[in-house]
Order: structure tokens, then sequence, then C-alpha cells
């Protein structure tokens, strides 16, 4: 069992989805951005659900159970979820339910750290997220019967991690139905497949990778004191070029125009969220050319 010592984080806004089925690895293929085939047992990648326009609708953490697929996602677009994958079905033979599980948290612990990720057992079921690709192992725990007991950090503490790594997520970071999958740099985390075949919106996102058209990023700001709550508006000579999302003392998530960013840093212009100058990075597994 995993080493409570570390201290993992309450995560008490998850919902589990569970999908299986004797049609769960075609019906799933056909409909979201995640290469289903490219999902390990006990590893969970990032998915997305489209429009057909492109823009992502629902953003999820999708990971494999033996024979069975596990959709993670904030518990307010939950039901939403489950309504659409029900029209999606038809007649596949797939069964989509909501599970119960009475303690969602997340264990971090230092990348060379050992430990079981992918095991299930005593009413759990333990995931590998795949998202943060060094420096940190993120393991996702699911307890059905509540008898364990954990001693939480501060949320705040996975907060600056998905800071570092430019790990967004809707709500606080961004808006359903307003982002492409690029956006989010989904691209760089295994969160969208180019190879695959079609799925919903595959088309858009796909023209855009290959023409080089990404005009919006996931950037890591940091301001000289402590920054707005998220939602404020980062401006460049008067005019918006993005907004903060999650923010942590002087860090923040930053949905920037990636374009206006370099333009107006080679020309030394300043860019500030609520009067703060801010100065922007790559996240840590991923890189962007900011100048130049």
């Amino acid at each position: 069992m995993i080493n409570d010592s570390y201290h993992p984080v309450a995560l008490s806004d998850r919902t589990l989805i569970s999908i299986s089925g004797l049609d769960v690895l075609c019906f799933l293929q056909q409909i979201i951005t995640t290469d289903i085939d490219a999902i390990g047992t006990g590893d969970m990648l990032p998915g997305a659900l489209l429009s057909p326009q492109g823009k992502i609708l629902f953003d999820f953490l999708i990971g494999r159970s033996n024979c069975s697929f596990f959709i993670d996602i904030h518990s307010t677009a939950a039901d939403a979820l489950v309504y659409k994958l029900n029209l999606y079905r038809l007649r596949a033979n797939v069964e989509i339910q909501v599970k119960n599980y009475k303690t969602v948290c997340l264990d971090l612990r230092p990348s060379n750290d050992p430990i079981k990720d992918n095991s299930a057992q005593n009413g759990e079921l333990i995931f590998h997220d795949r998202r943060l690709v060094k420096g940190y192992r993120s393991i996702r725990i699911y307890n059905l019967n509540n008898e364990k007991q954990f001693s939480f950090s501060a949320r705040e503490k996975w907060d600056r991690i998905r800071i570092a790594y430019g790990i967004a997520e809707s709500g606080t970071d961004f808006v359903l139905g307003d982002v492409f999958p690029h956006d989010i740099n989904y691209d760089k985390i295994h969160g969208i497949s180019f190879k695959k075949g079609c799925y919903i919106g595959q088309e858009v996102v796909s023209r855009m990778h290959h023409r080089g058209i990404v005009r919006k990023r996931v950037l890591v700001a940091r301001g000289i004191r402590t920054l707005p709550l998220g939602g404020a508006v980062i401006e460049a000579a008067g005019k918006p070029v993005g907004r903060l999302g999650t923010v942590v003392g002087v860090k923040a998530i930053a949905l920037v125009r990636i374009d206006h960013i370099k333009a107006m840093m080679n020309a030394n212009t300043p860019i500030t969220a609520h009067g703060i100058p801010l100065t922007f990075s790559s996240p840590e597994n991923m890189h962007f050319s900011l100048c130049g």
C-alpha cells in the first residue's frame, strides 16, 4: 500500500465514471481525443470530448484497469458528460456508470521513489497520472469504502505543481467550449492523437496541428509580487493578451496569445495583470520559444 507519510492531496471536486463492455475500445477511440491503445493498465492520460468545430466540451483524465476504462472529471461536468456519452452510445455494447467513490486523492512523490502505482486492492483503484513526465510521480487513488484514513496536505501543493507543469483544468484555467486542445498544451502531454484516425472534431485540430497555426498556449506567469485571483486579464500596450488561471503566490497558469506575448517581449513592452508586471516561461515539461 501507499505510504501515507507523504500526505496526499484531497480532491473533493472529482467524479469517476466507468466505461466497460465488448465495444468499449471502438466506442471511445471514435469520440475522444486520446489514443485509447496508448493507455496502459494502471495509467491515466488526459483526454477531451470536442465539438465538431474542435473546441473542448469536456476535459478529463482517462485510465485503464483490465478491460474497463475510468474517466476522472470535475464533478460539475460529470452528469453532462454521461448524458453526452449515452447519446453517442447508440447500439454499442457499452455500459456507462458513475462510481460512488468516497475518497479521491492525489499522492505526489519524487520521480525516483519506488511505489506500487498500478494496483487495485481493498476497495481502491490506483492510477499513475502520466501528465507529469519528470520530477514527480502523480498517483491518483480512488477509495470505495472510506475506511482508509489519510493525513492530507493542502490543495495548494497540487496547484503549485500544476502551475509549474502547465497543467490546465477547466473552471479555474479556461472555459469549456472556448479553447482548442492545443491551447491547453494537450499536444505536449499525450492528450490528443494525430495518428489514430477520426474522432469528433479531429479534422479541425489536425489541420491546426499540421499547419502550425496554434495561437494560444498555457504558460507559467510570474509577478513581481503576489498576483490577483484567477481570471484577471493580462494586458500589454493597453490590449488584452490573455488571462490568469490558477494562482499561488507570485506564480500562475496563464492562457495567452503566444504570438502577442512574443511580440511584446521582443519589444520590451511591459505585460501586466492588475498593474503587476509579469514575466513568462514555458512549463517544465515542454518548450515554447518566447523570443525571436
